[in-house]
């Protein structure tokens, strides 16, 4: 998958990262031997630190580079395997040896991204994606991307950067120690989010030439061969050898990535007699390693975490599976869910083995069963072999390609892939080759989606979406593939990856949602007419039988056993359904998502998580059977709320939930997933549940020492129901106004009601003390009443620069509904709503949209600073706050911004509160441990990630 030129549009965030950083290199070939001596190569090419201006000695600008990482770190993930870094820390060893000596420290991490992509940071910082490591075939393209990178760093060109844009933009012109450093970094974001004239930065032709020079320069003097720069940018970009000449120049014709091709192949051929190998050889040590990276296996964490308490939960909280599948022979049934892939035995009926499958595109079996096949939206595929619970293959294609819907063929040979282009507004479909990425097959015109379709499948494909959101079926031998909406549907026979011809009313009358039955049928949906739905013989499309049905979507099941099995939605009372065409109804259904069939057998999940085996005979289920998964990895909560003591841990995530002991790890009630959660004093739990079919949303008051469940006399519905753990009623009024009622958990009745007669204002809860915070626009005749009142917040109005950005912020006491606190805040361009403010004592917490809080005074309303990272938790005693950062990371702060402890999990964090008067943080992690450590202790160490 070929990504945006330069990392500042991949990122898509900070205005400050500089494209100076950002290389994407691709598909090699071979590996080098170092040959050559450093004399020859000269002098390196690093021009005069007085050539411009720079404030930053090397220890600043490493202090720099660190505010840089600290705000960049949370949008990736470290590789699972530590000495994949180690491996390239060491081609970064050898090549600094040939730069002039300098403090500063090069550091190098691979993240695991499946954007192609190298950059760098200030100050030694290089990360390197896993996808452009996974494509790389030799150590001399590995050190021609770190050279480069490690030429941005050793020309000082953030440093450069940044020194004019604090001049320019805030009049500074000097940095002092490490936290001057960081606050001088962090308003210098402010104020380019809003600078109109940006000026130049290391991305340009000259930082990106001055960074090429030093990277030929480094990779030829260690002894590795130059020429494999200019190799990798060529076969990266496609560019076919094309470098442009003064004819393609003068009429403005040669592309830039030609353009920088030629620039590269230039400044090998200047490199003196001698300097750099000039043959490749294939290492056994890169080999090793890149079969590390490709297979992206976990290794398992090592955490030096001292803890006062620790528990897992158990039984964990299981994800919710997204499929079942039994294999074309019927021996083995698939689970998959958001983080895992399961391979179950059906007779004995016993799970067989687990392999990581982190926001996977669903999995298949070969169609001789031998084989589950897997591919992933930035398409990473892996095959596993059944019998020997192994990976087999594992494979990194790259293409031109920007696939927004991928699939991956049965036979793990082909991914299916859909893009679209702006320009022509056109779908196109192209078949890949997974090994090579090389195109099969190829229809440009495939169809041209409606706007919303379009704006639809970008954004998924943004979110990396692992649904299907075009129709398609793949026949239950795997052999044929369905695809395309309405009568732009085609047809492909996947062994020969060559067109089926389709027609007749397969074609014209299937508008809707459609599935195979077997491999030579196709049930499907006519939307103009459910009347004339029903089955057509594939490839012929004839129909065979007409039938009155017409559901929302279809699926194949994995063997019929003769009957006319689909599953279907639009089933009511169930998410998804069975459904036997031949007889025209529903043979089965499931409140879960996943369920399959194949010949008299049926599976799908239970309530508890667990997966249940059954044999059926027209419709009636026998010899149940029932089998417990083994830990996935927990995803981000629906809701989490640990009880006032510290004893209790509520969980939901998805279709169910549970209340934990933390003193043991035990499960005390298992329920459906609720929605919102809050501890009453008496010690029980109230708790929200959504709507399920004909079940309308109701709240329970669970008694978790007696084991009892409490049915509340109030109902609850769009107007009242529980947020942020407490009841409220928004009631519009006459004119615009809105009255907002808080109630009482245990009978609904009114505690206090508040009035917004400008309309309903933007509204969040804080951690700690549970304040309201509702922040309403200075505009508002009812905030110009207030300023009126008020000198100090009239004061603070009239310093807001952007009056349609200014807002009135006023802190509600939530059991009395009296203000605490008002103040006047003008929301930064990187305001990410009122979701991200949290209230201790006199200090305002807002997080913003990339990864900063910034810290204000309710009192004057000013800033005070910036921390990095989102707050979790607040203790309203003591006034801690906790943050996290990194996807592992939690970092306690006083009230005056000092640190007071850095923890590192080994695991991504899900949940933090504070305990015993925040001398102790309770964390829960996505392993499912409750974690509690010792605040004064702080870290005792790293730990590396086991996810």
């Amino acid at each position: 998958m070929l990504l945006e030129f330069f990392l500042a549009e991949v990122f898509m965030g900070p205005v400050w990262f500089s494209r100076a950083g950002a290389l994407l290199v691709a598909l090699g070939c071979g590996a080098a031997v170092a040959q050559s001596s450093p004399a020859a190569c000269g002098a390196p090419p690093i021009a005069a630190a007085s050539s411009q201006a720079n404030i930053f000695n090397d220890q600043q600008e490493e202090w720099l580079g660190d505010a840089m990482a600290d705000m960049l770190d949370r949008e990736y993930k470290p590789a699972r395997d530590e000495a994949q870094s180690a491996y390239l820390q060491a081609i970064v060893d050898k090549l600094a040896q040939n730069l002039p000596p300098t403090q500063i420290k090069f550091r190098v991490l691979v993240v695991d991204s499946s954007e192609i992509n190298g950059f760098s940071l200030a100050g030694g910082h290089i990360y390197i994606t896993r996808k452009l490591a996974a494509i790389a075939q030799n150590d001399d393209e590995l050190a021609s991307v770190l050279g480069h990178e490690m030429g941005h760093i050793a020309s000082h060109q953030f440093a450069f950067e940044t020194t004019r844009d604090l001049k320019r933009l805030l009049g500074i012109t000097s940095v002092g120690d490490r936290a001057d450093v960081y606050a001088k970094f962090q308003k210098l974001m402010d104020a380019r989010y809003k600078d109109k004239h940006p000026g130049k930065s290391g991305d340009d032709d000259e930082g990106q030439g001055e960074a090429d020079k030093v990277g030929v320069y480094v990779t030829a003097a260690a002894g590795y061969r130059p020429k494999a720069f200019a190799e990798f940018w060529d076969r990266t970009f496609f560019v076919e050898g094309k470098t442009g000449g003064p004819l393609s120049d003068f009429f403005g014709i040669t592309k830039p990535d030609q353009k920088r091709l030629r620039g590269m192949l230039k400044l090998v051929a200047a490199l003196p007699p001698g300097c750099g190998a000039t043959v490749s050889v294939m290492s056994r040590s890169f080999e090793a390693w890149h079969e590390s990276i490709v297979a992206n296996k976990a290794v398992a964490g090592t955490t030096h975490l001292e803890t006062v308490a620790e528990v897992k939960l158990t039984p964990p909280l299981r994800m919710d599976l997204d499929q079942l599948r039994f294999s074309p022979d019927g021996k083995t049934i698939l689970a998959q869910d958001e983080g895992s892939v399961f391979a179950i035995a059906r007779e004995p009926y016993a799970v067989q083995f687990r392999f990581d499958a982190e926001n996977a595109l669903p999995a298949r079996f070969s169609p001789d069963s031998q084989k589950i096949v897997f591919g992933t939206p930035g398409l990473h595929t892996e095959e596993w072999s059944v019998a020997e619970k192994k990976m087999l293959v594992a494979h990194e294609p790259i293409t031109k390609h920007n696939c927004l819907d991928p699939k991956i063929s049965p036979d793990g040979r082909t991914l299916v892939c859909v893009t679209f282009d702006v320009e022509s507004w056109q779908m196109s479909l192209a078949l890949l080759d997974v090994a090579s990425g090389a195109v099969v097959w190829e229809k440009k015109d495939f169809f041209q989606p409606s706007y919303l379709t379009a704006v639809a499948m970008t954004y998924l494909h943004a979110e990396e979406y692992t649904g299907d959101w075009l129709p398609a079926s793949f026949s239950a031998d795997g052999n044929y593939l369905l695809i395309g909406p309405s009568d732009y549907k085609l047809a492909f026979d996947l062994r020969t990856r060559t067109p089926v011809k389709i027609g007749g009313d397969l074609k014209d009358k299937v508008t809707g949602s459609y599935a195979f039955i077997g491999s030579n049928v196709i049930g499907g949906v006519d939307n103009s007419n459910a009347k004339d739905s029903g089955l057509f013989s594939f490839p012929e499309g004839k129909q065979i039988k007409k039938l009155a049905f017409a559901f929302p979507g279809m699926a194949a099941v994995s063997g019929s056993d003769g009957n006319e099995y689909v599953l279907a939605t639009g089933l009511k009372d169930y998410n998804v359904g069975l459904a036997d065409l031949g007889i025209g109804k529903f043979v089965a259904g499931t409140k879960a998502w996943a369920i399959d069939a194949w010949n008299g057998y049926v599976t799908s999940e239970n309530a508890d998580g667990s997966v249940f085996l059954a044999k059926m005979k027209d419709g009636v289920l026998s010899d149940r059977q029932r089998l417990t998964l083994p830990i996935s990895p927990l995803g981000y909560p629906r809701t989490v709320a640990m009880s006032p003591d510290g004893k209790y841990l509520a969980l939901s995530m998805g279709s169910r939930g549970g209340v934990w002991g933390l003193a043991t790890g035990k499960l005390e009630f298992l329920t459906r997933g609720f929605t919102n959660a809050s501890w009453a004093e008496d010690g029980s739990l109230y708790a929200e549940f959504p709507k399920i079919s004909t079940e309308d949303r109701f709240v329970r008051q669970l008694f978790v020492a007696t084991h009892t469940v409490k049915k509340m006399s109030y109902t609850v519905d769009d107007k009242v129901h529980m947020q942020y753990g407490q009841l409220m009623e928004w009631k519009k009024l006459s004119k615009g106004g809105w009255e907002l009622t808080m109630r009482n958990n245990a009978d609904a009745s009114a505690v206090w009601t508040k009035t917004f007669v400008d309309g309903a204002p933007r509204y969040t809860q804080s951690f700690g003390a549970h304040d309201m915070l509702f922040t309403s626009q200075l505009k508002l005749g009812s905030v110009k009443a207030v300023l009126k009142a008020d000198n100090n917040l009239a004061a603070e109005a009239a310093s807001v620069k952007d009056k349609d950005n200014g807002r009135l912020l006023e802190v509600v006491d939530p059991a009395t509904g009296k203000t605490i606190a008002e103040m006047v805040l003008e929301l930064p361009v990187n305001y990410n709503g009122a979701d991200g403010l949290n209230r201790s004592g006199d200090l305002l917490y807002m997080t913003a949209s990339d990864n900063r809080t910034v810290v204000y005074s309710l009192t004057t309303g000013k800033e005070l600073r910036q921390i990095f990272g989102r707050v979790v938790a607040i203790d309203p005693g003591t006034q801690r706050v906790c943050t996290v950062n990194r996807r592992d990371e939690a970092v306690v702060y006083d009230s005056d911004g000092k640190e007071l402890a850095h923890f590192h999990s080994g695991s991504p964090l899900r949940f933090a509160s504070f305990q015993a008067k925040a001398t102790q943080l309770v964390l829960l992690t996505a392993d499912q441990n409750v974690r509690t450590v010792d605040v004064a202790k702080g870290d005792a160490g790293t730990a590396v990630a086991a996810n």
